[in-house]
Parts: structure tokens; sequence; C-alpha cells
């Protein structure tokens, strides 16, 4: 079993000390309840302190993905001022713009740092996502050919190199609908570390490449909220291209697709629904094979040509706080012809709990213990595990 170290995560808040009785102590309390107090039920809650953002604000990062090790780092992120939306013409409230820099690393080496913008324009009838980054991932793949015992070990990969991403999406008239695009380009260098092993018959790239792809996508997101849904549906279809037309040293075609359905149930409870499937088609870099992604089973453990998942997850409000959470998968990968693998039918599943930190945006935050075929792995969730 994966065991996650805890932190203490602190945030400094500058307080502009007020004269007169009580001091700074009584202009900190008045803050703190104001912004950190529910004034529905007197408890924690960050509703009004996220809604109200406005300026730089200090954000931990977390990692818990077991495939790179527990991890942290810290983000700086500026909450652009919002403009006033038409309640009468607009009937939807997106998120805010916000503009971020960020940089982390994990216990393995793993490491990453960069900015992203996600802009939100036109009345929310236009959403923009970038990000540039720097990173330096080291992750393991399984095939049944390279060194002795591969397919049980795994090899060990690193790719270092530099990352760019660009998305606009458009809403159709006042609908939840909508059609988008987006570019993904990285250069890096790629190496093995093989050990004692010789290497052979090892899939490309074994050093320096360009990958970079032109997709576009069509959305229906009618979700309750972003965070936490419990209520709604969220559907994409996808298609990305890459080509030496968009500065790839590949040249494949990469179809995603994926369904989300969540139904309330009594006052404070939820079921979920997960149903995705990836498929590529072409000259395929060994790590861009769909890998299954379920909670227990590492990133990139199991890789296919083609890889459908289904789960489902219940989360059950005993109080209007706390829930406790319940979720199983399963999924199959179909075999990789220059992995010289199998196909592989795989389930995880296990438990959880969540605190509703945000009431009225509903979001909550919690952890996951999970099952999978070789190990129990722990996760924090923030919002929605999809």
């Amino acid at each position: 079993m994966k065991l996650m170290r805890t932190s203490a995560l602190c945030l400094v808040f500058l307080l502009q000390p007020s004269v007169g009785e009580g001091g700074w102590r009584d202009g900190f309390s008045e803050w703190f309840q104001e912004n950190m107090i529910d004034a529905e039920d007197g408890k924690i809650d960050v509703s009004n302190y996220l809604a109200s953002a406005r300026g730089f604000f200090p954000v931990p990062i977390i990692i818990t993905e077991p495939a790179v090790g527990f991890g942290g780092g810290a983000a700086v992120a500026y909450f652009h001022p919002p403009k006033d939306v038409d309640p009468e013409r607009h009937q939807h409230s997106g998120p805010p713009s916000i503009s971020v820099a960020f940089a982390a690393a994990t216990e393995n080496g793993t490491s990453l740092y960069g900015g992203a913008h996600s802009g939100v324009w036109k009345q929310d009838h236009v959403r923009y996502l970038g990000a540039i980054a720097g990173v330096d991932v080291k992750l393991k793949f399984y095939p049944d050919v390279g060194t002795e015992n591969a397919s049980e070990e795994g090899i060990r990969f690193n790719v270092d190199g530099q990352f760019l991403y660009q998305q606009m999406q458009f809403r159709l008239k006042e609908s939840n609908w909508w059609l988008g695009g987006n570019y993904l380009y990285i250069n890096a260098k790629n190496t093995f570390d093989l050990g004692d092993g010789n290497g052979s018959g090892l899939p490309g790239p074994l050093s320096e490449f360009e990958q970079g792809g032109l997709g576009f996508f069509v959305e229906y997101d009618g979700r309750d909220t972003v965070f936490t849904p419990t209520q709604g549906l969220n559907g994409r279809l996808e298609y990305r291209n890459y080509d030496k037309s968009w500065g790839s040293d590949f040249d494949y075609d990469h179809f995603g697709a994926s369904l989300h359905h969540y139904t309330p149930i009594g006052e404070f409870s939820s079921l979920g629904l997960r149903l995705d499937g990836e498929a590529v088609d072409g000259g395929v870099p060994f790590f861009a094979y769909p890998f299954v992604n379920l909670r227990g089973i590492p990133a990139m453990r199991y890789q296919g040509e083609t890889v459908v998942t289904a789960e489902a997850e219940f989360l059950w409000g005993f109080t209007p706080r706390w829930t406790i959470a319940f979720f199983a998968g399963a999924a199959t990968a179909s075999s990789v012809d220059i992995f010289q693998s199998s196909r592989e039918d795989v389930a995880a599943g296990g438990v959880g709990f969540r605190y509703r930190i945000a009431r009225k945006l509903g979001m909550q935050v919690g952890m996951d213990v999970a099952r999978g075929p070789e190990e129990t792995s722990i996760y924090l969730t923030v919002g929605s595990a999809w």
C-alpha cells in the first residue's frame, strides 16, 4: 500500500491592523467570520471567499497520482474582475477568468512549472484555455518486449521538454452546447532507464522529438456545477490529428468520447455514471497510447489501441456537510502490436469521504482509498474525481 505523507498547507493573509479596541485580532476574526464561516449552519465554508476572490491569491498543489508518487507545489492565481451579465438575456453564469503561475514536483523526480490562463468572454459565450510549461515526467510503461520481466515491472522512461496547449470553445446561442478546437505541441527528449537490459525492440521515440496535434470537439454540458456535480449530463466527442503539418514527428489520429450522468438521490446524495472511450490509429508513439484511467490503477499501467472505461460513484450524504463515497469501475484495453501485448480487462474500486467545503458552489473535497489489480492507493479529491 502506498503511504502518502501529510503536509501542512499555510496561506498567509496580509491584514491591515485596525486602530482602536481589539486591534488586528478583531479584524482577522471579522474577516474569518464573513469569508470562512457559512451563516446558514455555522460550519467552515469558503463559498464567500471564492465568490469574492479578486487579485492575487496563493494556491497549494497536492499530487497523489501513484504513477509518480506523492508530491506538491504552489501556484499564484490572479482572479480577473468579473463583468456584469444581464440575467434576463443570459441564463448561464460562467466561472471567473483566472491567470496562474505554478510549480510542482513529486517524490520520483517528476516536476513541472509554467503558466496558464482561463478566459471567459462575451457573457460566457466564448471560453479560452491556454498553458505553457516545462515538464520533466518520469513514468513506466509495460510492454512485453525490451527487457526481461518488462510486462510485470515496467520500463522507466523520462520525457523532459516544453509543453504548449491552446483551446477555444464557443457556446451555441443560449444553449448548453459548445463547439471548439485545440492545439497541443510538445518539444522534448525521451530517455529510457534500462538497468541491465539491452533495450532491443523498444518503441520510439528514442531521443529528441516533436509532437503536434490539431483537434476539434463538440460538447454538451448540462451539469448543475463544474465542481462536484450531483445532477445533469456532460458529453463530449473529440478528434485530434497529429501530422508534420502541425509540427509533429508522428502521423496518427486520436478519437475520444465521454458521457457522464449525475442523478440526485434524496437531499444530499447522488449517483454518478461514467462511460469513456479512446482510440488511436497510425504511427503512435508509445506514451500516446490510451491507458486505463481508474482510481487504484497507476497511469499507463494498462495501455491499448482502444480503451473503454465504465465507472459508478455513489455519494452518500449522511449530513448536509459530510459524504461517504463508494466507487467501482472496469475497463478493457485492446492489444498494442508494437508492445506485443494482449487485451487486458481490469477492475478497481474503493471508498472515500467528502466534506462540502463550498456549499454555494457545490464543491466537495476529500480523500479516496482505491484498490486495483496490483496495489492500494490514496487519492486527494478536490471537486469531482472525473
